[in-house]
């Protein structure tokens, strides 16, 4: 069955879907028809990819008076390997040789009968990249005998003739000299200009390029889909919520990231594509032996407060062991390389801040609060350093085998097993106690398997194979017990059981075939190719299991007073406990691509590229149907709001995506300098959690209810519970099962996955003296993007008395929902749809400035400038329908959403790279040092209330953008007593506030914007040196290496240097709102002035990306070359 739903789907991506398998009426017939379509798909010279694992050479071979030697041979030699590529010169004396092997160097020889033969050597090439070769053949009535030139080091660099759109290309030299604590994937990724670290999972962090969301990005290794497909870690990559990597750095050759392609082989992303390769083996047997070490007494102390008061991070240690190595299976022909990598990695989260809410640490409320929790016999655990620890062990393997002269095949396969500790940390607004966290075990398996072929004429054809299978089962840490959180003013208490660990599994298998053709007639180089892939998931999922209670104060929680809101979710089909239920989202996702691409070298300086992308994506199966839900929800929820098409049992048919591009390069060879550029549509992908929802949340499966008001928990004569399997049900607080039945995710019938329009401008300018420089341009309009509604609530009728005359859902309690059953309740906790904005749609301008130079001395020097914006409506940073809704700062409610700065928004960045090796004692030592600087503007900061004035999620929430008043109206608002402050006192604080903070002041008598603030400008700068000892033996080389490395060596030369900033969830609660005055909708406030005076902190966090304390990595490593 799930064989012909695939066969289906492809019928439907190449038009037959309006015929099925059982209507044809000539069957013989279509049989053959499928038949030669599977042998075309598979065999047919057709398909390029977007995931790039080779290089190319392309150039001309003239005579040196300009005559095209069409027929010419060119020879390329890869020296360590002895892998010989070989095409002749076509019409205009044009050659292209693909597939070739990343890296280098080369030898490229270039011959024609009676003319002199010239070979170039020490050629590099980098991931993806196309270098570009002319030779001026001199004739053989001269007499010079064979020409050979040798590339300068400068050369060894990447070739930006060779550019189209914006890309980047971060080599093995690079890699080796980057400073990294960690050793993770951003170290090296923010080396792009357009690179913002984003959200984190532990020390590994995402990366947004371009002011996308990092969840758009696609991330492969050697072809194989390596990001997280199903959207559950902030880093965005497999295994990423355990905060480890998925490859160990010492298995990558090679990196990639591009940003706007114009070849339309490339494609499936709107962020950024990120293609690594792994390590090859060589005709040379070479081996590495390494550890890198760090603790407290390689890391900085406290770097804020009063210095002698500043104290070393409590005992911890991480270490990495491992080893690599590669060879010869047969000279010439075959070889492997293997790499075994370990991490015991513990990471400090201690906090020395001033906690910012209303209870003292050291008051007996405090004391009190204590007290109660270990009246139930529950351990909350510590909240000052909660130590988070990872274990981590990585193979990476790899074969690569020249079949013959044309056929040259690679097997690769890695694995990951890695499991997480993750406590929460906290902050001057949160205490999170460590029992509060989670454990988060992965197992990841990858393989990819290539061939690359060379014809006759010089066709190219790379069929690529790959697998990935991915297992997340988390977990619970500490005793299980019900998730409490306590609201404290500008601050808030959490302990107990993390609420989305008790029934959490995932498991996802995603299979990927790809091939590519290229073939060549006159000035055109062709590419037809196709890109396919089947993913298959299973998602146990329900929040909320033991229950999650929250209290308006402390004194409400110690004296078992109403709770402000309390909810719970349970399988509707089962008793199961946990992962054990059959309450799973099932189900499998099929992507299908096709492209035509043409480069067309018009003249020796233009080249024009011309292409077409389709992509075709369905989910093979239907959501559980809840016939309720269609016949009589539906009606009347249509009164209020425009479904789009959206039905239980219903998930999206997307339409084929059509992405046309066109791209050029053109060179000015006298003044040294290329303008390139181009336009073109992206298709790309989405977590598949947001729609996996649909399968999860049927009303069917899971089940739920929600109180979100002290008014719905005392009529429900609702207490604290503290058994965590004896947690109020349906039937006990007087709700028929019948009307808890959960939340419900639906999605429109014509959802259409993300699409952008982007356009690029490039200037590059190469100087006689060795300097490159390149300025750039990137525009970007989405033309697909995600918006989320919550159907439950019925839409707003009262506004807010006063200046600030927003809508309010609600006087008290919160959003009324519609009224579904006959007797006016509402079995529903939420309805969320997922759709495509109908409004004012994001954009993002990009603009860089980067200079490079290579020293003949060996010094390397890069820096860049870059500034970018960008606005969106929903942000998509969440793996949970309702947590997209929930989680939005606006000023009427989420359903009426706007577009605003996005998370991602760049800002100014600034980087500088320079490394030097210094080589002396007979080339018996050698010290590496690099340094690298960046300059960040802050991440943007958002003004909302503590708890809800809006109350279209519940009284709790405090998501609502804060009405900034001016002088007169802080006069005449209403505030209560708080923390020992007068009305009067109050009001004068708030007036002294705003008036010190530029971006509030300049909104007084408007709403703040979200992410209308911003975090102070930062500056870090990153060192490290590398001592070498080598010594020769025979042929044999051997070399010891300890090296170094410093993350903010800038704190380390000054304690107040090297600041980096921090709010929670980037947002600050600048005023509480206490409620509405009785029997009407005036509010009341109170205000208690931050403890610093700032609405953020100097940051605790001690993962080096962002420390504001240094951290340093001690590694030693043996090596025989």
């Amino acid at each position: 069955m799930k064989n012909l739903q695939f066969v289906n789907a492809l019928l439907q991506f190449f038009s037959l879907n309006s015929l099925s398998l059982q209507k044809l009426n000539i069957k013989i017939m279509l049989k053959k028809q499928l038949l030669q379509l599977a042998i075309a798909l598979i065999m047919l010279p057709a398909f390029v990819v977007a995931q790039n694992t080779t290089s190319t050479i392309s150039g001309s071979v003239k005579t040196n008076t300009g005559e095209a030697l069409v027929g010419a041979t060119i020879i390329a030699t890869h020296e360590p390997t002895g892998t010989v590529y070989k095409v002749q010169a076509r019409t205009g004396g044009h050659f292209n040789i693909s597939n070739m092997n990343p890296g280098g160097p080369y030898i490229v020889e270039v011959s024609f009968v009676n003319f002199q033969t010239e070979k170039r050597s020490d050629i590099y090439l980098g991931l993806g990249e196309t270098f570009k070769m002319d030779f001026a053949l001199a004739s053989k009535t001269k007499d010079l005998g064979e020409v050979t030139v040798s590339a300068s080091s400068g050369k060894k660099a990447t070739d930006f003739t060779s550019k189209g759109g914006a890309e980047t290309f971060i080599t093995k030299e690079k890699m080796d000299n980057l400073p990294t604590v960690g050793r993770n994937l951003q170290d090296y990724l923010r080396f792009v200009p357009q690179a913002k670290i984003a959200s984190a999972d532990g020390n590994l962090a995402g990366v947004s390029f371009g002011g996308q969301n990092n969840r758009y990005n696609s991330f492969y290794v050697d072809g194989a889909a390596n990001n997280d497909q199903f959207g559950l870690a902030s880093s965005g990559t497999n295994g990423g919520q355990t905060g480890s990597s998925p490859l160990s750095i010492d298995a990558i050759d090679q990196i990639q990231v591009i940003l706007s392609p114009y070849d339309a082989s490339i494609g499936n992303f709107t962020g950024a594509g990120i293609n690594a390769t792994t390590k090859s083996g060589t005709n040379k047997m070479q081996a590495s032996v390494y550890t890198f070490f760090r603790n407290q007494d390689l890391t900085g102390k406290t770097p804020t407060g009063d210095k002698s008061l500043a104290t070393k991070l409590a005992k911890f240690s991480s270490k990495t062991y491992g080893f690599r190595i590669g060879g010869p299976i047969v000279k010439n022909k075959a070889f492997f390389f293997l790499n075994l990598d370990m991490v015991r990695d513990e990471r400090p989260q201690p906090w020395a801040g001033t906690y910012a809410g209303n209870t003292s640490l050291t008051s007996a409320d405090f004391t009190n609060l204590m007290t109660k929790i270990s009246s139930y016999g529950y351990d909350p655990g510590g909240y000052i350093n909660n130590v988070e620890e990872v274990k981590t062990n990585r193979i990476a393997a790899k074969i690569d085998w020249n079949l013959n002269t044309a056929h040259k095949l690679t097997l690769s396969y890695r694995y990951s097993k890695a499991d997480r500790f993750n406590v929460p940390t906290t902050s001057n607004t949160a205490i999170n106690f460590y029992n509060g966290g989670y454990l988060m075990p992965n197992v990841t398996h990858s393989g990819s398997a290539e061939l690359r072929s060379i014809f006759k004429k010089g066709q190219t054809n790379k069929l690529l194979l790959t697998f990935t299978s991915v297992t997340d089962d988390r977990g619970p840490l500490g005793k299980d017990f019900p998730r409490v959180t306590i609201m404290d003013g500008s601050g808030r208490f959490v302990f107990g059981t993390e609420n989305f660990s008790a029934a959490n599994l995932l498991t996802q298998k995603n299979f990927a075939l790809l091939d590519y053709f290229k073939f060549t007639k006159g000035k055109h180089n062709f590419t037809i190719g196709t890109d396919n892939e089947y993913t298959k998931a299973k998602n146990v999922f329900i929040r909320d299991n033991y229950g999650n209670y929250t209290f308006a104060n402390v004194n409400d929680f110690v004296t078992d007073q109403f709770p402000l809101a309390y909810s719970r979710s349970f399988s509707l089909l089962d008793n199961g406990k946990g992962d054990n239920t059959t309450a799973a989202a099932k189900f499998s996702f099929v992507r299908l691509a096709g492209f035509l691409n043409d480069e067309i070298n018009v003249n020796e300086n233009l080249t024009i590229n011309l292409g077409v992308r389709l992509d075709y994506t369905r989910f093979l199966q239907s959501p559980k149907k809840d016939t309720y839900f269609n016949d009589f929800a539906v009606p009347k929820i249509e009164q209020y709001y425009d479904l789009q098409g959206a039905r239980s049992g219903v998930i999206s048919s997307p339409k084929m995506s059509i992405s046309p591009r066109f791209g050029f390069t053109y060179k000015l060879p006298d003044e040294n300098v290329v303008i390139r550029g181009g336009a073109g549509l992206f298709a790309g992908r989405i977590p598949l959690v947001w729609p996996g929802g649909v399968y999860n949340n049927t009303g069917m499966s899971v089940g739920g209810f929600s109180l979100n008001s002290i008014a719905a928990t005392t009529a429900a004569n609702l207490h604290f519970i503290a058994d965590p399997y004896n947690q109020p049900t349906a039937q006990s607080l007087g709700i028929n099962i019948s009307n808890a039945k959960g939340q419900v995710d639906l999605i429109a019938k014509d959802f259409r996955l993300p699409k952008v329009f982007r356009a690029s401008i490039a200037f590059d300018k190469r100087f006689d003296n060795g300097w490159s420089l390149s300025a750039e341009y990137i525009y970007t309009k989405n033309i697909n993007e995600i918006y989320y509604q919550n159907l439950n609530i019925l839409p707003p009728t009262l506004k807010v008395t006063g200046p600030d005359n927003r809508n309010t859902y609600a006087a008290t309690g919160s959003a009324p929902f519609i009224p579904i059953n006959s007797n006016g309740t509402n079995p529903y906790t939420g309805i969320y749809l997922i759709s495509n904005n109908k409004g004012n749609k994001g954009f993002a301008h990009n603009f860089s400035l980067t200079a490079n130079k290579s020293f003949k001395n060996g010094v390397n020097i890069n820096a860049s400038y870059a500034y970018g914006t960008s606005q969106v409506t929903y942000e998509g940073t969440s793996s949970q329908n309702n947590s997209q809704y929930n989680t939005l700062a606006t000023v009427n409610g989420r359903n009426f959403a706007g577009r605003a700065r996005s998370n991602f928004d760049l800002g100014h960045r600034l980087t500088a790279y320079i490394s030097k090796k210094f080589t002396y004692a007979k080339k018996s030592m050698a010290t590496t040092i690099s340094l690298f600087y960046t300059g960040q503007s802050g991440d943007a900061l958002t003004y909302v209330y503590n708890r809800s004035i809006v109350k279209d999620v519940n009284d709790a929430n405090s998501q609502d953008l804060i009405y900034v008043p001016t002088t007169a109206d802080i006069n005449n608002a209403v505030f209560i007593t708080a923390s020992g402050l007068t009305p009067a006192q109050q009001k004068a604080a708030l007036e002294a506030f705003i008036s010190n903070d530029k971006y509030l002041n300049s909104r007084r008598g408007d709403y703040a914007e979200r992410n209308g603030g911003r975090l102070p400008f930062t500056n870090v700068l990153d060192f490290s040196i590398k001592q070498d000892f080598n010594l020769k033996i025979g042929k044999q080389t051997y070399q010891l290496q300890v090296s170094y490395d410093i993350f903010n060596v800038t704190n380390m030369l000054n304690r107040d240097w090297g600041r980096q900033y921090f709010a929670s969830f980037g947002t600050y609660s600048l005023i509480q709102f206490r409620g509405f005055q009785s029997g009407g909708t005036v509010p009341t406030y109170s205000f208690v002035p931050p403890a610093s005076g700032n609405p953020y902190t100097v940051s605790t966090s001690t993962a080096p990306t962002f420390s504001a304390r240094w951290v340093s990595q001690l590694g030693v490593r043996l090596s025989l070359f």
